[in-house]
């Protein structure tokens, strides 16, 4: 985001920013900077160090308490004005993690604090939602953790695109039959390619942006999807609403996105693209099985899909995609976006039992949000399972990260919510795990907020 500066150069400078987006939210700002840390405690101030410790190319597990000594000056925008959506929904602000110098893993990579301008998103689906705080997976700075995979990472080529954004090139899209969730299950005889050339799937361009909660594909998918779609499940797909009794629910078809893959990449690790098109072993079969494109409705009592065709040109793979997956960023100095199957669990990882919602200064339970009318949270009467792509069981050694953690990174744990920072390192002692611990409960409130909500509560591991 541009900013627009008066008084350049003198101590009355002011820089002034604004984003409205098409639906008509909006949010104004002044630019500011502060010292920042990743870290620390629930909603109460570590020590901060002035100068800073930097990672230098090694994995820290330093003591959370100890979290300010790897602060940094982060420049960012103070918001004076918000409307919309962000008065409404969880989050009333952006963390933008774009490809531009003001994303905050570019500006801990030129200071040093991370060894590579690369992150690692990694969503789960909460059972229910708080303003408080409601757990929504693992966010990983500065590389992958491959504690939190359950396959092996699988690399699309990654690119930059319309101007900031991170893109990809889709080969192909294939409708696995049902009973299937994961893309090491496709084969020939169990899935249908959809007719429509690469020239038209990539009109415009295409993105993964963890900012759009579903996913939004170019219109002239629409009729040969649908087509294959009867094809494997003997009924129709409508995204505006669906009657289906309980055998068409066990019926609902994987979407398998057929990605232009990294160059040497071997498919004896699964996930890639080898057995359904012996011509691209190189690509990567991203796997949105159904309880992931569709939800159910409890008030008109229909099922609606979460993958549309709609665009008049480009596309959006969007939350609901990467979901169940690691998905790591890594365009800037790799030139690939990867993804390992995972759930996501942040709180297993770690070793700790973080609350799922945060307790108010009374001491008073979080009230739960309102989530009326939003069908991501229906899950009454649903016959659809709730996650079947989750693993069911990851063998992880606790509180480790030696030699399964790449590029220097530094894992978060995603809590929609506050924004606000929590810290649990992989490899605190049990001396200092109980401090910290105690430190929680003894500061498990939230400060009151000027805004009308809260915008994301971020855990760091």
């Amino acid at each position: 985001v541009g900013a627009t500066c008066r008084n350049q150069g003198s101590t009355q400078e002011f820089c002034h920013l604004s984003v409205s987006y098409q639906e008509g939210s909006m949010w104004a700002a002044y630019e500011g900077r502060d010292r920042t840390y990743l870290g620390g405690l629930h909603d109460g101030p570590v020590k901060l160090k002035e100068d800073g410790n930097k990672l230098g190319g090694k994995i820290h597990g330093e003591d959370p308490l100890k979290a300010g000594d790897f602060g940094f000056d982060m420049v960012f925008g103070c918001q004076t004005q918000i409307t919309g959506l962000f008065k409404t929904q969880l989050a009333d602000g952006i963390m933008g993690m774009c490809l531009k110098e003001s994303s905050i893993f570019e500006q801990m990579h030129k200071q040093n604090v991370i060894d590579k301008p690369s992150f690692s998103l990694c969503f789960v689906r909460g059972e229910d939602a708080a303003k408080e705080g409601t757990t929504a997976g693992a966010l990983t700075v500065g590389g992958t953790d491959t504690l939190l995979h359950a396959s092996p990472m699988v690399f699309a080529k990654g690119f930059k695109t319309k101007g900031v954004m991170h893109g990809v090139t889709i080969r192909k899209v294939h409708i696995m039959a049902g009973g299937q969730y994961r893309s090491v299950n496709a084969t020939t005889s169990n899935t249908v390619t959809v007719d429509i050339s690469q020239e038209s799937l990539n009109s415009g361009s295409i993105i993964v942006d963890s900012g759009t909660t579903d996913t939004y594909f170019t219109r002239s998918l629409n009729t040969p999807f649908k087509t294959a779609f009867k094809e494997a499940t003997g009924f129709s797909y409508n995204e505006s609403g669906m009657n289906l009794s309980e055998e068409q629910v066990e019926k609902l078809p994987t979407i398998l996105l057929q990605l232009e893959g990294v160059i040497g990449s071997s498919d004896a690790i699964g996930g890639l693209a080898g057995k359904i098109d012996p011509d691209y072993p190189n690509d990567i079969l991203l796997a949105v099985p159904p309880a992931h494109y569709v939800e159910y409705d409890s008030d008109r009592k229909h099922y609606v899909g979460r993958f549309s065709m709609t665009e008049g040109r480009g596309s959006v793979i969007g939350a609901n995609t990467m979901r169940g997956h690691d998905v790591f960023f890594d365009i800037p100095t790799g030139g690939r976006i990867g993804f390992a199957e995972s759930d996501c669990d942040y709180r297993s990882l770690i070793g700790l039992d973080v609350p799922e919602v945060v307790n108010d200064a009374s001491g008073n339970k979080g009230e739960p949000a309102d989530t009326d009318g939003d069908d991501y949270y229906e899950t009454e009467n649903s016959k659809l399972e709730k996650d079947v792509m989750e693993p069911n069981v990851i063998d992880r050694p606790k509180n480790s990260c030696d030699g399964h953690c790449k590029n220097s990174a530094i894992g978060f744990g995603l809590v929609a919510g506050a924004f606000v920072i929590f810290a649990a390192y992989k490899k605190v002692v049990n001396r200092n795990r109980a401090m910290y611990q105690q430190a929680i409960e003894e500061n498990e409130h939230l400060n009151d907020l000027v805004l009308d909500t809260e915008i994301q509560l971020t855990e760091i591991s």
